[in-house]
C-alpha cells in the first residue's frame, strides 16, 4: 500500500528525522538508508519495521543533524610527521645553501600533518533518538495506509457483491442447462434420423452424461464460499492481503472451469463478466497489506 510517514526527535546535541515512503509490493521489501555512523543500528531498525508492516516496498531515509554549538569534529596533528618534515627541510636548506627551511605555516599545510576528523559517534547512545523518530514515522505511515485501506475495503465489498450477483445468475441458468442440452441433442438426432429416431436407453444415457459434464453446481458453491470468506476477511480488518490473493486465485480457477463446462451461450456471457469482475478484485487486492 502507498503511504508516507515522518518522525522527528531533537535533543540538546542532535536532531534526527526519519522519513518512510511505501508503495505497493507483493511482499515486504525494505530499503534502509542510515548515516554511516549508525550502520550498526540497521538490524534493529529492520526488525522494528518488519514487526509493524507486512507488505509493500518501504524506503527509509534518516537525517542526523548536529545542532549549532556542538562540535562534530576534532583536530588531529601528526607531530612525528611534522618533526620529520621539518628536519628534512633543514637538511635540504643546508645542502642548497638556503637560509631557512619550512615555515610553521608551510609545515602545517603539508599533507597528513593536520587533519580534521569527525568525532566518533556512539551509535548505541544515540539509538533511542532513532527509535523514537522511527516510531513516529511508522505511526504516520500506518495512519495514511489505513485511510487508503478503508477506501479499498468499500470498493472491494462492492465488487464482491457484483460477483455474488453474477454467480446467482449463472446458478439460475445452470438449473435449466441440462434440460436445454437434452432438447438440443434430441433435436440434432431427430434431424439426422427423422422418423426412424430410436428413443432407447443409450440416447438417454448420452443425454445424462452430457448433462453431468456440463454441471457447474460444485464450482458455483465453491465460488460462493470464496466470496463469503473474502467478505469476512475484509470486515475483520488487519493485514489480510495474502489471504485475499489466495481466494481470488481460487475464484478465477472456478470461473474458468464454469466457462469450459458451459453449454449455454447465456452462461458463457455471464462467465466472461464474472472473470472480468474477479480480475478487477485481483488488481485491487494487490494494493492491500
Amino acid at each position: 500500500m502507498t503511504g508516507y510517514g515522518r518522525g522527528e526527535v531533537s535533543s540538546s546535541e542532535i536532531r534526527v528525522a526519519v522519513e518512510l515512503r511505501s508503495v505497493n509490493h507483493r511482499f515486504l521489501d525494505l530499503q534502509i538508508k542510515l548515516p554511516r555512523a549508525w550502520s550498526s543500528l540497521e538490524p534493529d531498525t529492520s526488525k522494528e519495521l518488519r514487526a509493524r508492516l507486512e507488505r509493500g516496498r518501504v524506503e527509509m531515509y534518516v537525517k542526523r543533524e548536529v545542532l549549532a554549538g556542538v562540535s562534530a569534529a576534532g583536530v588531529v596533528v601528526d607531530t612525528a610527521l611534522a618533526a620529520e618534515l621539518h628536519a628534512h627541510s633543514r637538511v635540504v636548506a643546508e645542502q642548497l645553501d638556503i637560509e631557512a627551511g619550512l615555515s610553521l605555516g608551510e609545515l602545517m599545510r603539508m599533507p597528513g600533518v593536520l587533519e580534521v576528523r569527525e568525532t566518533a559517534v556512539a551509535a548505541v547512545e544515540e539509538a533511542p533518538h532513532l527509535e523514537r523518530a522511527l516510531d513516529l514515522a511508522i505511526e504516520a505511515l500506518v495512519a495514511m495506509r489505513s485511510a487508503e485501506g478503508a477506501i479499498l475495503q468499500r470498493d472491494l465489498l462492492a465488487r464482491l457483491a457484483q460477483i455474488s450477483s453474477l454467480v446467482a445468475s449463472i446458478r439460475a441458468l445452470a438449473e435449466s442447462q441440462a434440460e436445454a442440452l437434452q432438447e438440443r441433442l434430441l433435436g440434432r438426432v431427430a434431424k439426422l434420423l427423422g422418423d426412424n429416431m430410436p428413443l432407447d436407453v443409450r440416447i438417454a444415457q448420452e443425454v445424462a452424461l452430457l448433462a453431468d459434464k456440463s454441471a457447474v453446481d460444485e464450482e458455483l458453491t465453491r465460488l460462493e464460499s470464496h466470496v463469503e470468506q473474502a467478505v469476512g476477511f475484509l470486515r475483520q480488518g488487519g493485514a489480510v492481503g495474502r489471504q485475499l490473493v489466495f481466494l481470488v486465485q481460487e475464484m478465477n480457477r472456478e470461473a474458468n472451469t464454469c466457462g469450459s463446462k458451459s453449454g449455454l451461450e447465456e452462461i458463457s456471457r455471464l462467465v466472461v463478466d464474472l472473470k472480468s469482475a474477479i480480475e478487477k478484485v485481483r488488481e485491487q487486492v494487490a494494493n492491500l497489506e
